[in-house]
């Protein structure tokens, strides 16, 4: 019900504007009957929206108030200038003035909830403007018998010119500077924005390597970026660009433990690439983001990376150079993190299945490369792991069906006593990765991923089972048992922040977007969230736009407290990407252990490209890097 309501209130919203045009231009022009129509619309549209808004107080006021507050002005100023000025309308005085003036409030209201505070300023300031020119025009001598003529052509003309300028001044606004740091900018302290803060001194996120710069690396490997063409099992051909000469990536598989180091070499044409280990608590150094942790590694250059494998789990990694083309594109691979002294069964199957939208999000979504159905041959009685990794920035349903189920992992972390299911329906969010466990039966087992598909059964040849009942969608704030963990709701927190996102229509760098905001602001405006090395840090992601929003937040692993005000009842919920569905609102903790400056962004790669990003960053840490139009540095 929550997409009904918000996009029927922007849609409201979008009709008001044009209206409110008419309604302004009529009024200034004494057409009372045609003013009369368009202020009933605006009237009628202001009362939906205060309707829109009371019903989204069921979400609570973070959704209903920004509404609200701009909606019921404008219903009052109509309502208003309805019953003092305009019964019968435009027949008493002002009531020319009274619908020009209520359709400059509407619009500004209509404004504030499509494209923000800001875009709502510069209509504001456009339609006073407007109006005090159109004032000034009236009140010059003028010949009567072209009077009426010149005073319909200088009322078009400046109402053109008006939303032309605030056309323009939007579009300029939104231009991102050349260059920017990330060691400058404003900063959230966890009880307010300061603006203009300066990092000086300190630390830089070069020396931030670890301690295992000086031994001999145990596992070593190399990753060349190089363009390739790869086959879909459609027989389509897709001009990618690969590590190795593969697409997806090769699996990397290391002991926890283990000392890593991979060196990246890159062989693009003309493009710089960087490696981003998602999911894993590398050192600052190491995370590989463009601009913030390290320049892109230019072509024909390397880069040597070098990280202990801490953690046991499922990872994944991918470039966080344009990441939002070049992940699309094939650079990006599964990282398995084996659990320290646990030997594999030499009969067991263990399968990374990466999920990819191949082109633009509405392109060929394929498992690995495969678009159809591939099938296996696993004897019965063979324990299997499916390792499932969503490399898209949109959610997708992971169902497994034929055999009984375990989700045993989220994000790398194991899910404490994980009961067994039936089947198991997952909504995977961009980025994020679930591990599932089940004991081949004599029957096929069918893994389907919203359209591509896998069939495991003991002939190797079976199909789907087309019948199979629809399992229930996973609930992982139910799933498994409670278990002990460092920190939980009740915990004193050091700093705590709120993260409001909106979906905004507008403008960002120069050219039409829609923008998901954070705290009404885009990259480079968002304030850095800034902690010290050992806060405890909670974050509450309020979801008022109809989108999901997958948070990745590097370098730390995030403890789910609540979902939209119900604590966590299940295992505790550790995550590395969190996805934030419309009009939800979750709590989550971590411990500031990993000191640098690190991203936290959506990863819906496009979102983040429009400038949903903001970083934490931790007392004394500085970047040299640049990112930037005039820096080799993109990083999504």
């Amino acid at each position: 019900m929550f997409l009904w309501v918000h996009y029927a209130d922007m849609v409201i919203a979008l009709v008001q504007l044009p209206v409110a045009v008419v309604a302004w231009w009529a009024a200034t022009g004494r057409h009372s009957r045609t003013s009369a129509v368009a202020f009933a619309v605006l009237l009628g549209a202001a009362v939906l929206r205060v309707a829109a808004g009371l019903v989204l107080l069921r979400w609570g006021w973070e959704f209903a108030g920004p509404r609200l507050v701009w909606v019921v002005p404008a219903l009052l100023a109509a309502a208003t200038a309805h019953l003092v000025w305009l019964r019968p309308t435009g027949r008493r005085p002002g009531g020319a003035g009274a619908v020009a003036g209520t359709a400059g409030i509407v619009s500004v209201a209509a404004m504030a909830q499509l494209a923000g505070v800001g875009a709502a300023a510069v209509t504001g300031v456009a339609i006073v403007a407007a109006s005090a020119m159109g004032y000034a025009y009236r009140r010059l001598p003028r010949r009567p018998e072209r009077a009426g003529r010149w005073r319909a052509a200088v009322r078009a003309a400046v109402g053109v010119v008006a939303v032309a300028a605030a056309t323009v001044g939007l579009s300029m606004a939104s231009a991102l500077p050349a260059r920017s740091s990330m060691s400058g900018g404003a900063v959230d302290d966890g009880g307010g924005a300061v603006a203009g803060h300066q990092h000086s001194g300190g630390i830089s996120v070069t020396e931030l390597t670890g301690a295992d710069g000086g031994e001999a690396a145990v596992r070593r490997f190399t990753l060349t970026a190089q363009a390739a063409t790869v086959r879909l099992d459609s027989g389509a051909q897709v001009a990618a660009w690969t590590f190795n000469g593969v697409a997806p990536g090769p699996q990397l598989v290391v002991r926890q433990g283990d000392l890593v180091e991979v060196t990246l070499v890159n062989r693009l044409p003309g493009a710089g690439v960087t490696v981003h280990w998602h999911g894993v608590d590398v050192p600052n150094a190491m995370d590989g983001v463009a601009g913030v942790t390290q320049d892109a590694v230019a072509p024909g250059a390397t880069f040597v990376y070098r990280f202990r494998a801490s953690r046991a789990g499922t990872y994944w990694y991918h470039s966080h150079e344009m990441a939002s083309v070049q992940v699309r594109r094939g650079l990006f691979g599964a990282l398995v993190v084996l659990p320290r002294d646990v030997p594999a069964r030499q009969d067991a199957v263990d399968e990374t299945v990466l999920r990819h939208t191949w082109g633009d999000e509405d392109g060929v979504a394929t498992l690995g490369l495969a678009a159809g159905v591939q099938r296996r041959s696993v004897p019965a009685g063979r324990p299997v792991r499916l390792r499932l990794v969503n490399s898209d920035g949109k959610p997708a349903t992971f169902t497994v069906t034929g055999a009984p189920v375990r989700v045993v992992a989220i994000d790398g972390t194991d899910v404490h006593e994980p009961g067994v299911l039936p089947g198991a329906r997952i909504l995977v969010g961009g980025g994020a990765r679930y591990d599932v466990e089940f004991t081949m039966p004599d029957a096929p087992v069918t893994l389907r991923a919203e359209g591509p598909g896998i069939v495991y059964s003991p002939s190797g040849d079976a199909g789907p089972d087309r019948a199979a009942k629809e399992p229930a969608l996973l609930d992982p704030a139910r799933y498994g048992t409670p278990a002990a963990t460092p920190f939980a709701a009740g915990s004193h927190f050091d700093r705590r922040f709120v993260l409001r996102i909106d979906e905004r229509l507008g403008f960002y760098d120069g050219r039409p977007a829609v923008r998901y905001t954070l705290n009404d602001a885009s990259f480079p405006d968002v304030p850095m969230l800034m902690v010290a090395d050992g806060d405890l840090v909670e974050v509450t992601y309020v979801n008022r736009s109809g989108q999901h929003h997958p948070m990745h937040l590097h370098g730390h692993h995030m403890l789910v407290l609540s979902r939209d005000g119900r604590a966590t009842t299940g295992s505790p919920w550790w995550v590395d990407t969190l996805d934030v569905g419309p009009g939800e609102t979750f709590r989550v903790a971590f411990r500031a252990d990993n000191p640098g400056l690190w991203m936290d962004h959506c990863h819906d790669l496009e979102h983040a490209a429009n400038g949903m990003i903001l970083h934490l960053g931790y007392t004394g840490v500085t970047s040299p890097f640049l990112t930037g139009s005039g820096t080799a540095n993109h990083p999504e």
